[in-house]
C-alpha cells in the first residue's frame, strides 16, 4: 500500500475529537497501523479485533458506539454473514459508515446484497488499493421501520 493510496483512504474519514472506529482485522496490519496513526491526534479510539468467532465478537462490540467499522477480508470468509452484519450494524451509530476491504479476485455480489438487506445506502466501490476492493456505505436512519 503506497502513501498516495493511504492518503486517499484517510480522506474517507471525518476526523473529529473522540472519533471511534471498530477495526475488524483479518491480517491486514498496514490498514490497522494507518488507522492508529490517523486517529492519534484526535484523541479517538480504535477497537481492533482479529477474531472470527462471532460469539466473541458479539461480546466485544459495543452497541451504537462506533462512527466507522472497517472490515478487512472477513465478510466473505465468514460462515454466518448475516450474524456478522447484525453485530457490526448494532455497533455502528446511526449515519455511521461501514468500510469493507476484500481481495480483488473475489466477487462482491454477496457484500452488496448484505448491505442492501441491512439498510445501508450510498454504497460506493473505490479502487484505491492495488490488492483490495474498497466498499464504503452509510448506515441509514430507519426510525419507525420494523
Amino acid at each position: 500500500m503506497d502513501a498516495k493510496s493511504l492518503d486517499f483512504f484517510k480522506s474517507l474519514f471525518s476526523f473529529t475529537p473522540s472519533i471511534s472506529i471498530l477495526n475488524l482485522n483479518n491480517g491486514t496490519n498496514k490498514i490497522t497501523e494507518s488507522l492508529n496513526n490517523f486517529v492519534a491526534p484526535y484523541d479517538g479510539t480504535i477497537t481492533s479485533l482479529d477474531t472470527e468467532v462471532l460469539k466473541e465478537l458479539r461480546a466485544k462490540v459495543k452497541r451504537s458506539n462506533y462512527d466507522y467499522a472497517v472490515i478487512h477480508n472477513t465478510i466473505l470468509n465468514t460462515e454466518d454473514k448475516n450474524l456478522l452484519m447484525k453485530i457490526l450494524t448494532a455497533g455502528i451509530r446511526d449515519a455511521g459508515y461501514i468500510i469493507i476491504l476484500e481481495y480483488k479476485d473475489k466477487t462482491l455480489d454477496d457484500i452488496y446484497n448484505l448491505l442492501e438487506e441491512f439498510d445501508y445506502g450510498a454504497v460506493s466501490l473505490l479502487d484505491i488499493f492495488e490488492d483490495y476492493n474498497l466498499i464504503i456505505a452509510k448506515k441509514l436512519h430507519m426510525w419507525g421501520m420494523d
